[in-house]
């Protein structure tokens, strides 16, 4: 009887947390050119789906949750990461912005400057990014969202004996050609790589 044992897991449910995230990620080629790796993270990331759902009331109801009354009528979806490496293209990802590139002089060296936009472009939204893992079984997870902008604040925390790592979030995008897509989902892949 379940209800007298442990709820004992199985390895192939069990999701590890450490992973990779990767820009334009493309489930059915994992060698796509156009795929690029996020850089070093610290201490994982977030993948959030948060639905708002509507209850439709009527007078005489029991309360809000009343069975087949309730309506999705929109979502907030987002992947959250601490990014350990920061450069200036990595920072235009995080946060769209311009970098502009100015000569040495004789008392100042080279150097680029990043300035955030102050709207978005269409160029700035990215295909999508993808959060990796893998279950205990060894099986690749990928956690997904689409039409990406990173639209959320953006910190440096600098911190006496320890390296910077600023907390970015990126958003995904509903697409206006198809508003009934939700711009998320999970690939659970299963066994080897077929060889040819």
């Amino acid at each position: 009887m379940p209800i007298n044992r442990p709820a004992v897991p199985k390895p192939e449910n069990v999701q590890l947390g450490e992973g990779v995230l990767i820009f334009n990620f493309n489930p059915d080629d994992w060698d796509d050119v156009n795929a690029t790796a996020f850089g070093a993270v610290r201490g994982g990331g977030s993948y959030n789906i948060e639905p708002t759902n509507k209850p439709i009331r009527f007078a005489g109801d029991r309360g809000e949750d009343t069975k087949g009354l309730k309506r999705r009528t929109e979502f907030k979806i987002t992947i959250s990461a601490s990014a350990l490496e920061l450069d200036h293209a990595k920072l235009q990802k995080f946060m769209p912005g311009t970098v502009t590139n100015t000569a040495a002089t004789t008392n100042v060296p080279s150097y680029n400057k990043f300035r955030p936009n102050t709207d978005f472009a269409d160029t700035d939204y990215i295909g999508n990014l993808a959060y990796i893992t893998s279950n205990k079984n060894g099986d690749i997870v990928a956690y997904v969202i689409e039409n990406v902008l990173g639209d959320g604040a953006f910190t440096a925390a600098m911190t006496d004996k320890d390296e910077i790592v600023s907390e970015v979030t990126f958003t995904a995008h509903f697409d206006p050609n198809d508003m009934d897509k939700v711009p998320a989902y999970i690939v659970q892949y299963t066994g080897d790589v077929a060889t040819a």
